[in-house]
């Protein structure tokens, strides 16, 4: 398996991640969406990637759609970026990826398991700034940066939080939270943000207003909103536990055996187990050795389970069929179960 920054941590309650990201234009340069070429956005990698010596330079167009995907479920590049990115400058750990041609020209990103986001956003400052030596970026005094979606015009910073909220969920509570967020000029979204639905009970937990507000205001919102929402699903798993108790073991014990002993599992389905593991975990319920519930929730996912498939030269009449079934051999690889 293809090592990930996600390896560097085993298991947390509640907050898996946190990521800060800065959206940046060069002045005087059409968007990427107006761009008839790639040509400027070549040159434009070729500065950041001097800029950066340390970092690899990575041409998308030397990646095949199933290595594109990867990094998508590395949470190393978005899904935009995918279909249309030009060049990604990362860091050796991972942590750090600049992606040239996605929406913007220039999309920072930091992300970690263990840090704040003020140590990430310092992070990702210092490279900003850094940058800023050798291009000019697209500012207006009044508006700030200029981006080519208006929701991130002004400071270009999106902050977010990945959170596993599996109390909320089967309590039906998330839909009003989400509500109430949009409402505060914040989104709990999917796993891969904008677009993208929840899997395994994992939320990610972000800024939307960028204009009329500073970074260091943004980030401390945000922390605010996280403390309250992971502050209501301890109370809620708590509630679960005292309340019902054999209904939760229960479905824990279920999804364990089912990772464990299962012939076959949609990613959908494995995702669900996991989480329950997980929440079973995390309560105590349930002892597990060397659970590591982010990593596992990258790997099954379905790049990496085709890449397995591709690696082991396995023959098969049906994709999904044969996914769903080496999802489940690798399930019982990293639990310890039978076939």
């Amino acid at each position: 398996m293809t090592d990930t920054w996600l390896d560097e941590k085993t298991s947390t309650p509640i907050v898996m991640s946190s990521r800060i990201r800065l959206a940046r234009n060069i002045e005087g340069l059409a968007f990427p969406h107006m761009l008839n070429s790639t040509e400027e956005l070549e040159k434009l990698a070729d500065v950041v990637s001097e800029t950066f010596i340390d970092f690899k330079n990575l041409d998308m167009s030397e990646y095949n759609i199933l290595e594109k995907a990867l990094l998508v479920e590395e949470f190393l590049i978005s899904p935009r970026f995918l279909k249309q990115g030009v060049r990604l400058i990362l860091s050796e750990d991972k942590h750090t990826s600049i992606m040239i041609g996605e929406e913007d020209h220039i999309r920072i990103q930091v992300v970690d398991t263990d840090k704040s986001l003020e140590e990430l956003y310092k992070t990702a400052s210092t490279l900003d700034d850094k940058l800023e030596k050798s291009v000019e970026y697209a500012f207006d005094t009044d508006y700030g940066y200029q981006t080519a979606c208006p929701t991130n015009v002004g400071t270009g910073l999106r902050a977010s939080v990945m959170l596993h909220l599996p109390a909320l969920t089967k309590n039906r509570r998330i839909k009003r939270i989400m509500d109430a967020l949009t409402r505060m000029g914040y989104t709990l979204r999917g796993i891969y943000g904008e677009g993208s639905a929840p899997l395994g009970e994992i939320y990610q937990l972000s800024n939307q207003v960028t204009l009329g507000v500073d970074e260091y205001t943004i980030l401390e919102n945000l922390k605010d909103i996280k403390n309250q929402i992971v502050n209501e699903e301890e109370k809620t798993r708590q509630w679960f536990y005292h309340n019902r108790a054999l209904s939760v073991r229960d479905f824990v014990f279920r999804s364990y055996g089912l990772l464990k002993y299962a012939q076959k599992m949609s990613l959908e389905e494995a995702a669900e187990h996991l989480s329950n593991v997980k929440y079973g975990v995390d309560m105590k319920i349930l002892e597990v050795d060397h659970f590591h519930f982010q990593r596992w929730m990258c790997v099954i996912q379905h790049a990496f389970i085709r890449k397995r498939i591709e690696d082991k030269n396995l023959q098969y009449t049906s994709l999904e069929e044969a996914e769903n079934r080496e999802r489940a051999i690798l399930l019982k690889e990293l639990l310890g179960g039978n076939e």
